[in-house]
């Protein structure tokens, strides 16, 4: 059988948009904007058998991309370990970007907007690096940013010199701080939004931005979302309950354990010492205290919010 050829990468006409998520694994994994051009145009191609999108895999390099023409919208890229199985070759991680058809430029993630191009900021743990040019989407936050953006935002993260949380890495932080399991969604949304906002930035801890947007609760976030079930199905977390109430609960399995201890053991010590307390308090104030908190101090994120009237102040009501 005749080997493919092999298509030059300067026969790359296409530009490629990276979220954060890829131009963080692109430093971990050492992979170049070189090696996605070369793994699209020569690797083995796995259409999306529900829709748009496609993984491509060239030796080790696996890339996870929607395109249109003239552009590649980059979901993730990682370079396969050969020498022991990686969490990021668990069949969920190609499942969770297997989207249904959209329509052109419709956001990969939700499909229920139109991806924009604009500048966007590059946030982690609640500080502001910049803002970059790119496409998003107006709905779930997700962001692509362009190739020569992309360049730069990978810059800025190799110039903290230190690991970079992502969401999943944020829950299992949150999780490991206190023996108690987090008592439903809205509350488990909440606290990683103000560990987010706020202790990881007191504590000049780098955390990819999990994309915050106003929703229902206030503040809701796609990926720490789809974080959850994630660490679900990689048999890490536990969900118990019925789903969507306060009686839904959230806790480590012991395999959690073992891998949240290892990030938390990372952590600076006085944040180690400081969470536990932290936890605590919002654990006593309940769900309505923690809404209430959240809403008085983000009052930007209330402007789509179902319960405002509810937990605002009826003064404050006008005043997302």
């Amino acid at each position: 059988m005749p080997k493919s050829r092999v298509i030059p990468v300067e026969e790359f006409y296409c530009e490629l948009n990276l979220t954060l998520e890829a131009n963080t694994e692109m430093i971990n994994d050492n992979v170049s904007d070189i090696d996605i051009k070369e793994t699209i145009l020569n690797g083995e191609k796995t259409e999306n058998y529900r829709g748009d999108g496609a993984i491509y895999q060239y030796g080790v390099i696996v890339v996870i991309a929607d395109s249109e023409p003239c552009h590649f919208y980059v979901i993730t890229v990682w370079k396969n370990n050969t020498k022991k199985p990686s969490y990021k070759n668990k069949p969920y991680r190609i499942r969770r970007y297997m989207r249904r058809k959209q329509k052109e430029k419709q956001c990969p993630r939700c499909g229920k907007a139109e991806l924009m191009y604009g500048t966007y900021p590059l946030e982690l743990s609640g500080k502001v690096y910049g803002e970059f040019d790119g496409y998003g989407c107006p709905n779930c936050g997700l962001v692509y940013f362009s190739e020569e953006s992309s360049k730069k935002v990978r810059e800025v993260l190799q110039s903290l010199r230190k690991p970079v949380l992502d969401p999943k890495e944020l829950s299992l932080v949150l999780l490991y701080s206190s023996k108690e399991p987090i008592k439903g969604a809205v509350s488990f949304m909440k606290e990683a939004f103000l560990l987010f906002k706020e202790k990881l930035r007191e504590f000049d801890v780098p955390a990819l931005s999990p994309n915050f947007i106003p929703y229902h609760y206030g503040p809701y976030s796609f990926d720490i979302d789809e974080a959850w079930y994630d660490l679900e199905e990689l048999g890490l977390m536990s969900i118990e309950g019925r789903r969507s109430s306060n009686k839904e609960t959230f806790s480590l399995t012991r395999k959690g354990v073992a891998e949240a201890k290892e990030i938390y053991d990372s952590l600076p010590e006085d944040l180690k010492e400081e969470l536990p307390k932290w936890r605590r308090g919002l654990d006593e104030l309940g769900n309505d205290g923690i809404l209430k908190d959240v809403y008085l101090k983000y009052r930007e994120y209330t402007d789509k919010s179902k319960i405002k009237k509810q937990v605002l102040p009826y003064d404050m009501h006008g005043r997302a």
